[in-house]
């Protein structure tokens, strides 16, 4: 048994206590959980994310097919050798890591991230904040989590992302350009103004591969449930609702030049 090179990323849902607190007097809410959770488990994501991988077919007329088209309930297993991603689940956490080496692994892992900030605003309000590290790790589904890059990640969450946000870390960013430099996937990340490679809800959007339409209105409703039930947490929000209003100003900006 050794340590693997590994990307790994660190998240926490943001307000999941008050939500616990609001499911005691409110079913709607209890429902809300059951089914976020159950969507963050491990194969339920692995599902959901193998299955957006278009597969080559050779077909005239459709070369390329979404891989859940073509294995249905095995693209699992038709998949995760060829791109190996762990995922681990536990209370309002997760940890979603793949070996360094595969690229097309570290690519699912970001947009792995994206469905799940999607997911979590739209079906919950909350919001999450994270950090991606590079380094020694060794992660089993359902079992062994531990390791310095487990650490670093942990540390890069807690510490140092304080806003709805994922940071990246200076090396794992370094990686993610070097193995990947121009793909898509890479559009959401930006340079915040403290220097930190990272990526939000309001960047996400920017991503290609996400269809679902941003609603500035489902931001404002976030708001108000906040102000009404954990009004500590409005800067959470207000992070989000000034970057939308900067992303609003730049592409302003853009239609003057």
């Amino acid at each position: 048994m050794d340590y693997q090179e590994r990307l790994v990323c660190f998240i926490d849902l943001l307000g999941f206590q008050s939500a616990i607190d609001q499911s005691l007097h409110d079913g709607k809410v209890i429902e809300a959980l059951y089914m976020v959770i159950h969507e963050l488990k491990e194969h339920t994501l692995k599902k959901g994310i193998y299955g957006t991988i278009p597969v080559f077919l050779a077909h005239p007329d459709k070369p390329f097919q979404l891989a859940s088209d073509v294995y249905g309930e095995n693209v699992i297993d038709e998949l995760s050798e060829l791109f190996p991603l762990d995922i681990t689940q536990f209370s309002d956490s997760l940890v979603i890591s793949c070996p360094s080496s595969d690229s097309g692994s570290c690519l699912l892992l970001l947009k792995c991230i994206y469905f799940i900030k999607i997911m979590v605003f739209y079906n919950l309000g909350m919001m999450l904040r994270g950090g991606i590290a590079l380094g020694k790790l060794i992660h089993e589904e359902g079992g062994a989590l531990f390791g310095p890059a487990m650490n670093e990640a942990y540390y890069i969450e807690s510490k140092l992302a304080n806003n709805p946000r994922v940071l990246i870390s200076e090396n794992a960013y370094d990686h993610l350009i070097k193995s990947n430099e121009d793909h898509h996937l890479l559009k959401p990340i930006f340079s915040s103004n403290d220097d930190y490679k990272v990526f939000d809800l309001i960047s996400v959007f920017e991503c290609p591969e996400i269809k679902i339409k941003f609603e500035l209105e489902q931001l404002k409703a976030v708001e108000q449930d906040i102000l009404e039930n954990s009004e500590k947490a409005y800067p959470k929000i207000k992070y989000l609702l000034d970057r939308w209003e900067q992303k609003q100003k730049e592409a302003n900006l853009q239609v003057l030049q």
